[in-house]
């Protein structure tokens, strides 16, 4: 009888435990969600870093995701909305980012797809284009410049030739 009562106990003091955990985790995501958007991967990868268990981390991520304050969908928004802002970088390179950031495939290219129907690929390629040339890159590195930036090789050679035919002109 009294071994019952302490595994009782026990399991009581274990519950109370994980939901004190629990109510930690839920406070401090919402309190980083509070200051800006963040992606799944990354809220986990913070919240593991002050020592909440996964099992936790998991169960809190659902829950908010339950109840929308979490989206990647959104984060990937803000997160291409805040880089164009003195970035300028094309399609593949936005497409990496976003998974280094651990943003799904299809959530990534919805996103990017969305971003370049309002944005003009051509134009910000054009910007990354003048602004390599005004550092002093020409030739193959600019184009080396321009590849890395995720511009496709045949846009920006297109624009590399439109600036030069311009600086000629």
């Amino acid at each position: 009888m009294q071994e019952q009562e302490n595994s009782s106990q026990t399991q009581d003091k274990a519950q109370s435990l994980a939901a004190t955990e629990a109510s930690a985790a839920t406070q401090k995501a919402l309190a980083l969600l509070a200051r800006c958007e963040q992606c799944r991967a990354g809220l986990a990868r913070k919240l593991l870093a002050k020592g909440f268990s996964k099992d936790t981390v998991e169960g809190v991520l659902d829950a908010l995701e339950e109840r929308d304050f979490l989206s990647d969908r959104r984060f990937a928004r803000a997160w291409l909305n805040s880089r164009r802002i003195g970035h300028y970088e094309g399609r593949s390179r936005l497409l990496s980012e976003l998974a280094a950031r651990g943003i799904d495939k299809e959530i990534s290219k919805e996103a990017v797809d969305s971003f370049f129907d309002e944005f003009d690929e051509e134009e910000i390629c054009r910007k990354a284009a003048k602004k390599l040339v005004a550092q002093g890159k020409n030739g193959e590195k600019l184009m080396a410049s321009m590849q890395r930036a995720g511009f496709s090789w045949k846009m920006s050679s297109n624009i590399i030739k439109e600036i030069s035919n311009n600086e000629q002109n």
